[in-house]
């Protein structure tokens, strides 16, 4: 039973992705989540099974860590699905996205309960491939030029671990699970091959050039599966490949703070700067990648804090992969129907939900993390401080690009993708006070209102000066 719906999870979307090109296969893609979401209810934690007649001889199953991930991955990928089955839009209603779709969900939904590298690997690879064939139509010649960057980056990250894995399988003499790897030394090498790796999916500074084209480019509820869930795949890995101990040197971890830290400023300064609204979300995702790998590092450098670390890290990336996704579904929402005060005030709850606002589950997420950094890496409490303000700044700058959007004809909305909407944002609305106290929610009052004051501040003067350079007679309208 347990292997049976372990192996379903990869399963189902590959035979449903045979089928997705019939013409009304478009309500196939939400069923293709249903055996992830059954494991996450049935299936204990310390779940294994062992296929050795797949690939390499395949080790699946769902430990805590495991567990969270497919958690909220199944369902987001769930209203993704439904959100797509009802669009009206050319791209997604067409049968070539479906599969890849279903494709890109088979290895996403399948690296998370791979418990070994090859296994891992393969879901890896899949869900980048695949991804390339969500990206945009093949008429578009701006959408072919997106394409290829986003596979050449692809393609550049998975050289880079399946060259580290054939390393780890050669010092481990052979042994391809990652339980077997837990107390082997990783190479000075081996480990900058996984961090470089990872660091394309993460989207880390340098490393990041596939993801502003993709997103601006890609049917909306694509980008959010990109920013939402595939984006986690790099955290998982580093968690998988490269767990805190004795296996990896802390020093690596102190790098990994670094990068972190330059991450989240990157992604402010260059989101601030940006003039899209699509383009603005994504580099305030890699922001919070900058925040998800500072984190890692602090428990590759602080061995006996990692267990509370780690738990806060799962506790953070859910919360974000949530959020961000509700976030671009609402814009695909107001970019198909047009700009509605119903619409901006569910964004700016979401807005706020990111910034880590208190009564949110972006409250719940800070005070989870701080706590476990609290004693061995204080600096970063302060760094987290500063980022939440950062971020609020960002989602002002968010709310204000699409107050003064071009409006053109407002037209229906298109009633399935509110729905599942509308569900996103009332789960989000309520997890934080069915998992927590309120006590516990009232935290970044100061960050939060500091930024919503200069965001607020800097938006009134941009655009009294915008309107001063505005010659006699002419409105932009």
């Amino acid at each position: 039973m347990n292997s049976t719906l372990l192996l379903s999870i990869w399963l189902l979307p590959l035979l449903l992705a045979t089928l997705a090109r019939l013409r009304h296969a478009h309500w196939l893609l939400p069923l293709a989540t249903l055996p992830a979401l059954l494991a996450v209810a049935i299936l204990p934690v310390g779940t294994t099974v062992s296929l050795p007649w797949l690939l390499l001889g395949s080790e699946l199953g769902l430990d805590e860590t495991g567990r969270t991930f497919l958690g909220f991955s199944s369902l987001l990928w769930l209203i993704a699905a439904v959100y797509i089955a009802g669009s009206q839009h050319a791209i997604t209603e067409s049968g070539r996205f479906r599969v890849f779709f279903l494709l890109a969900m088979a290895g996403n939904l399948g690296l998370i309960v791979a418990q070994d590298m090859v296994s891992f690997y393969f879901g890896f690879t899949l869900m980048g491939l695949s991804a390339y064939g969500l990206i945009a139509p093949a008429s578009s010649r701006r959408a072919r030029r997106a394409a290829r960057t986003y596979l050449a980056w692809t393609i550049a990250g998975e050289l880079l671990l399946f060259t580290a894995i054939i390393f780890l399988a050669a010092i481990s003499g052979g042994a391809l699970t990652f339980d077997a790897l837990q107390s082997i030394p990783r190479s000075p090498f081996t480990v900058l091959l996984l961090i470089a790796g990872f660091g394309i999916k993460l989207a880390l500074p340098l490393l990041h050039w596939w993801l502003p084209p993709t997103y601006a480019v890609t049917p909306v509820a694509a980008v959010a599966v990109f920013s939402g869930v595939m984006i986690k795949a790099g955290l998982l890995g580093l968690l998988r490949f490269l767990p805190p101990g004795d296996a990896t040197p802390p020093d690596w971890g102190l790098l990994l703070v670094l990068i972190g830290t330059a991450t989240i400023f990157f992604g402010v300064v260059a989101g601030l700067l940006q003039k899209r609204p699509r383009l603005l979300l994504g580099y305030s995702s890699i922001s919070k990648m900058g925040v998800l790998t500072s984190g890692f590092g602090a428990a590759l450098a602080f061995p006996s804090a990692a267990p509370g670390i780690v738990a806060a890290l799962l506790v953070y990336a859910s919360h974000h992969a949530l959020a961000k996704t509700a976030l671009f579904l609402g814009l695909g929402l107001i970019e198909c129907s047009g700009r509605r005060i119903s619409l901006l005030i569910g964004l700016g709850f979401l807005a706020f939900v990111l910034a880590g606002a208190p009564l949110t589950s972006g409250a719940l997420a800070k005070a989870a993390l701080s706590d476990s950094l609290s004693q061995p890496a204080p600096v970063l409490v302060t760094l987290l401080t500063v980022s939440t303000l950062a971020t609020m700044l960002l989602m002002v700058r968010f709310m204000f690009l699409l107050w003064t959007r071009r409006q053109r004809r407002i037209l229906p909305l298109p009633g399935v993708p509110l729905l599942a909407w509308l569900y996103l944002v009332t789960l989000i609305l309520v997890l934080p006070f069915l998992v927590s106290g309120i006590d516990r929610l009232m935290i970044n009052v100061v960050p939060v209102s500091l930024g919503l004051l200069l965001g607020l501040g800097g938006m009134l003067v941009g655009s009294r000066r915008s309107r001063a350079n505005v010659p006699s007679g002419h409105f932009d309208l």
